[in-house]
Formats: C-alpha cells, sequence, structure tokens
C-alpha cells in the first residue's frame, strides 16, 4: 500500500511551521497559504514541557515506572502525573538494574490555533523532531528563546529545557553551566565535547566569543536543516484534544448504538414485512385454491339445499301421518275423542273431549310421556270438566328451545 504524506507543525522563532513530508523524500516546508488543518504529527515546544532526567540502581525495569513516578510526587509534581497522558517516561538504555530514565511533563497548555489544527494528530516533544549527536549539546530557538537539549550516550534526548535568556551571551552560558552542573550532581551528565547553534539561512554562522567563552566548550554553529519525524507517537497528548477524543467517541459509540438498534429495527420489521408478504401469498394462493372449489361448492350447496328442503320429506319422524299414527296409537279403546289434529312446522296442535276429567288426564300423561314425542315441548293445560261430565283438551306441541336444550344437558 503507498504511503501518505504526513503533515508536521513544528516550533519556530515565532510560531509553528509546517513540514510536508513524502515517501522516500525529505521533508519540505509547507507554503503558509495554505491550510494546516489535519496535521499529522506536532510537536509540543519545550516551554509547554519539563523534563526530569533520573538514575536507577537497583530497580528491577518492571518497578521503575513506579519509582520514577514516586521520584516526581516528591519533587512536587502529583498534579502533572495525575493524567496518564500528561506525563511519560521514557527509558534511555542501560542494563535491568542500572537505568536512566527521562520523565517528561506537561506544564503549559498548547495555542489555541495549533490545537484547532491537530485534533487527531500525534504528539511529540520538540526534541524528537532535531537530531542529536552523542556528545554534542544542542541549542535553538523556539518562540524567540533558545532550546537546550543534552543528548545522552546512546544520542537521545536526556534532558530539554527552554532557556530564560533570550541571547546567547554570558548570562546564557553561565545557565547552561547550572543545569550542566545539577546533571553531573545526580550523576547524569554524559561526557560532552562540543556545542552547536542551529541558526536560520539569514543568520551568522559565527558563535558570540564571550558565549563560547562562558560555556568552556567548543561552539559551533550550522544550518538548520529539515526536521526529522520520531519514530513512535509519544503518550503526552494536550488535556483539550483528549477531552475533545473522548467525546468524540463517545458520540461514535452512541451513534453506533442507534444505528445497531436501527438496524435491528429494520432487521425485524423487515422480518415481519416477510412473514406477512408470506402469508398473504398462501392466503391468496389459498383464495385462488377456493375460487377453483366454488364450482363443485357451489354444486354442494346446492344438493345440501335441495336435500334440506326434503328432510321433512324423507324423515319419518316429520310425516304427518306417521305423527297421526303414533297419536292414534296412543288412544285408549273408549273415553278420548280427537277433535283437531294439525300439523304445523314447527309443532302440532291437537283438540279433543274426554269422557271425564280423569280419562282426559291420563290421555296427557300417555302423550307427554310418549317415546314418538320425546322430541317436542308439549303445553297440555288442565282439561276443562264441562257441566255434563264430560271434558276438552287442548295440546300443543313445538320444537324445542336450543338455548334451553343446552341448559338441560349442561353438568
Amino acid at each position: 500500500m503507498k504511503q501518505a504524506d504526513e503533515l508536521l507543525l513544528v516550533p519556530r522563532e515565532s510560531g509553528f511551521q509546517a513540514w510536508r513530508t513524502r515517501p522516500g523524500a525529505a521533508p519540505v516546508p509547507e507554503p503558509e497559504q495554505r491550510s494546516r488543518r489535519g496535521a499529522d504529527w506536532v510537536a509540543l515546544p519545550a516551554r509547554c514541557l519539563v523534563s526530569v532526567p533520573m538514575h536507577f540502581h537497583g530497580v528491577d525495569a518492571a518497578r521503575r515506572d513506579a519509582a520514577a513516578q514516586l521520584e516526581l510526587e516528591a519533587a512536587g509534581f502529583a498534579a502533572e502525573t495525575a493524567d496518564a497522558h500528561d506525563f511519560e517516561l521514557v527509558s534511555l538504555g542501560g542494563d535491568s538494574r542500572d537505568q536512566a530514565t527521562t520523565a517528561w511533563l506537561q506544564v503549559a497548555a498548547l495555542p489555541g490555533e495549533v490545537l484547532d489544527e491537530a485534533r487527531d494528530a500525534r504528539f511529540a516533544p520538540s526534541v524528537a523532531f532535531q537530531r542529536l549527536t552523542q556528545g554534542e549539546l544542542l541549542l535553538w530557538r523556539e518562540a524567540n528563546r533558545f532550546v537546550l537539549a543534552v543528548p545522552h550516550d546512546a544520542g537521545s534526548a536526556l534532558h530539554c529545557q527552554a532557556l530564560a535568556a533570550e541571547q546567547l551571551d554570558a548570562d546564557a552560558a553561565a545557565e547552561i553551566r547550572c543545569i550542566l552542573a545539577a546533571l553531573d550532581l545526580a550523576a547524569l551528565l554524559p561526557e560532552l565535547t562540543s556545542a552547536a547553534i542551529l541558526v536560520g539561512e539569514d543568520e551568522s554562522l559565527q558563535a558570540p566569543a564571550d558565549f563560547a567563552h562562558g560555556l568552556d566548550l567548543p561552539v559551533i554553529c550550522r544550518r538548520r536543516t529539515v526536521p526529522a519525524t520520531p519514530s513512535v507517537p509519544s503518550r503526552l497528548i494536550p488535556a483539550p484534544v483528549v477531552r475533545e477524543r473522548q467525546e468524540r467517541a463517545q458520540r461514535r459509540m452512541l451513534t453506533l448504538g442507534a444505528m445497531a438498534f436501527m438496524l435491528v429495527l429494520i432487521a425485524a420489521l423487515g422480518a415481519f414485512a416477510a412473514r406477512v408478504g408470506l402469508r398473504d401469498r398462501d392466503l391468496a394462493r389459498e383464495e385462488a385454491r377456493l375460487d377453483a372449489l366454488e364450482p363443485e361448492l357451489a354444486a354442494i350447496r346446492d344438493a345440501r339445499s335441495a336435500w334440506d328442503d326434503m328432510s321433512t320429506a324423507v324423515n319419518p319422524e316429520d310425516y304427518p301421518v306417521e305423527a297421526l299414527f303414533q297419536l292414534v296409537a296412543l288412544l285408549p279403546d273408549e273415553g278420548i275423542r280427537l277433535t283437531r289434529f294439525e300439523v304445523r312446522e314447527d309443532g302440532m296442535v291437537i283438540d279433543g273431549e274426554a269422557s271425564s276429567l280423569g280419562h282426559g288426564i291420563e290421555f296427557r300423561d300417555k302423550l307427554v310421556n310418549a317415546e314418538a314425542f320425546q322430541r317436542w315441548t308439549w303445553d297440555f293445560p288442565q282439561p276443562t270438566n264441562l257441566p255434563d261430565g264430560r271434558a276438552t283438551f287442548r295440546a300443543e306441541a313445538r320444537e324445542p328451545d336450543p338455548e334451553l336444550a343446552l341448559e338441560e344437558t349442561a353438568p
């Protein structure tokens, strides 16, 4: 895969300078009029950082970080080590029982315009963008102040500090001697053979005499070269960038959660729609099948209707002659005379005379309890006496009420 260009923001005499790195080519200055948003690397100025070199004797590598953090807290940097993005420990080599370590702490914020241009950038101390030479002090200018870098024996940065002096004079030399004395007191001072000053194209290559005389080291001046790209990013990230990245990650998680919910909802609705579609298809198929059966069903309905119409004719129990026959079978040899026998669709009406009230009651009991007439509901009032001793009666039969029949058969 082809590597993409990278944009570097490196502090210079005033402000930050943008550099464009291309694969296989040296970095080139980016035109000032171009936008610097989306920078890939940002150099943290020396005035925003504090480096604290330390030397550990007899401390296992696994416990070195904890020991370094205790040293920083004892030196008054407890607040700066509270957040993991505000400090970083860099091992400078040595064996497992004797190691030099430099602690980098953020003590000042980046300018707002740089933060706006570097929301997704990687960060590293500005000394990481310089090329250090073993045994050579390096000085360059950032924000109109000089910065000192002390290399370690391996060539990495042991210590980096923004000087209080604005000019390289005797006072600046005295300040550097104090810094070197502090490192020597801590048994951290490497062997130094020279000092180099990085100057711009329009500056003189002649080092100030009083500065060179006060430093007690050979001083040379050389032209400032293109910045080097750090091999690995630092853990040091400005707090506003950390907060924004966390908020952006939370928004991304909420968005992903909402999208996942929407996908689940869409999947559920899709499954429901598929089931509805399958059901509609089955219903349509069933409806088509029933439509195909409609001629046969019409013939069956017609036959059933004809059969219902003929049911009274083909059912012997509904024959009026059969009903009359069963009724006559109940008549005694004497004492009962029928004067009316009427058969209707929904029942029968029987009128008659009895030679006495007892004959009428006896006939009523036979009629109501006769097996041939059990399917009827009878209304048979008490026979009526006549002045001559005879009695008249009327019996009405009707189809039983289905609801009453269900109630009677219910347990």
